[in-house]
């Protein structure tokens, strides 16, 4: 066989593999790609493409603009094809529950298979169009930028009574002891509410990342409540809010970190403490909810919450309506960071468990959550 003869089938061979060869490497990509002809037939394409187009079975034959439903994606895509130009455009649709990202990207000449000559494998345009679903990348967006404005908003208002309290205890320092020592109190308070919501920011970003290290083991849920009780007590009663157990008979036994557990229950026993007017009452309790959940719940007499905020309060930075932060309703302090519930929902779905929280204003409310039994 002549040698010349010999070359031309090997490059006819490999011509052959290009397609294939492009085939599969369309299909391994994650994101919905296209590749079409000049006359915008697509060449090749895969699953994901197929998925997003609602379309069953392969695209590859069909016309682009017989697959994608949105006018503004085939208007430019057909004007790519028409200017042999790149393009790229972002579409969002239904606010951030729908956007994508659109690049129609001209190729160098790709071999078709399907043609014997050089000059006409030449003259083949093809054009990459990549859809790039960026929805989750936009509502990650949107999370920052609310942490941050809700967080530059929790700051400002401690650092501006900072700012404040020491600018009157410049002016009377020197003529009234005891007043200069009132407002050095407060600054102390507003420092530690600083301090206070920073740990919780860190605490929180460490939930969400994945960076909590718990250790789970057997603990008596009845020792932890009456452990918790003795620890809230003495805050409880500098309020004049009488602070009860109530706790099932037997011993129950729940899978948990008692450290992190603890804590939920501490931050439930200390908002209750909050906005429970003096006099009142505030029962930490544990129960079986059945034969694989036992039940934890800390119940107040308090000012309680309006039903169409209950859905939000584990939200963070979420504080519920300001007048149950109003005098007499609330200790030293202030009214906390909105961090605490958001942190303590972390915490229990961390355990498998859910909490939540019922409440009749002007009655008190309660808040529950479940642990697995061992």
């Amino acid at each position: 066989m002549p040698a010349i003869e010999i070359v031309n089938r090997r490059k006819k061979r490999r011509s052959h593999d290009v397609p294939s060869l492009l085939d599969s490497l369309v299909d391994a990509l994650p994101i919905p790609v296209l590749l079409l002809d000049a006359t915008g037939v697509i060449r090749a394409s895969n699953d994901t493409a197929a998925h997003i187009c609602s379309v069953e079975g392969s695209l590859n034959g069909l016309p682009f603009a017989q697959v994608i439903a949105d006018g503004d994606i085939v208007e430019q895509i057909r004007a790519s094809i028409a200017d042999r130009r790149l393009s790229k455009k972002s579409y969002n649709r239904g606010g951030h529950e729908i956007a994508w990202n659109v690049s129609v990207t001209p190729l160098s000449d790709v071999p078709d298979s399907e043609s014997e000559h050089v000059s006409e494998r030449e003259e083949q345009k093809f054009f990459l169009v990549i859809i790039e679903d960026i929805a989750d990348q936009r509502r990650l967006e949107q999370v920052q930028r609310d942490f941050i404005a809700n967080v530059s908003h929790e700051l400002r208002t401690p650092l501006t009574s900072i700012r404040l309290l020491a600018e009157t205890l410049e002016d009377i320092i020197d003529t009234d002891a005891d007043k200069a020592q009132e407002f050095v109190e407060k600054i102390e308070i507003e420092a530690q509410n600083l301090t206070d919501m920073v740990s919780e920011l860190l605490e929180l970003s460490r939930i969400e990342s994945g960076q909590l290290s718990m250790t789970f083991e057997p603990v008596e849920a009845e020792q932890l409540v009456r452990e918790v009780m003795a620890r809230m007590l003495p805050q409880a009663q500098r309020h004049r809010v009488a602070l009860h157990t109530s706790i099932s008979q037997g011993k129950a036994l729940v899978r948990a970190d008692s450290r992190q557990i603890a804590r939920v229950l501490v931050n439930l026993v200390h908002n209750a403490i909050k906005f429970t007017p003096s006099g009142g009452t505030i029962t930490i309790g544990t129960a079986p909810q059945d034969e694989q959940m036992q039940t934890f719940f800390v119940r107040d007499t308090g000012v309680g919450i309006r039903k169409e905020e209950l859905s939000r309060i584990f939200e963070r930075f979420y504080k519920a309506d300001r007048a149950r932060s109003k005098a007499g309703y609330i200790g030293p302090g202030g009214g906390g960071s909105g961090l605490g519930l958001a942190i303590a929902s972390h915490v229990v779905e961390l355990h498998h468990g859910r909490i939540f929280a019922e409440s009749t204003p002007g009655a008190g409310s309660v808040f529950t959550f479940t642990l697995p039994k061992i």
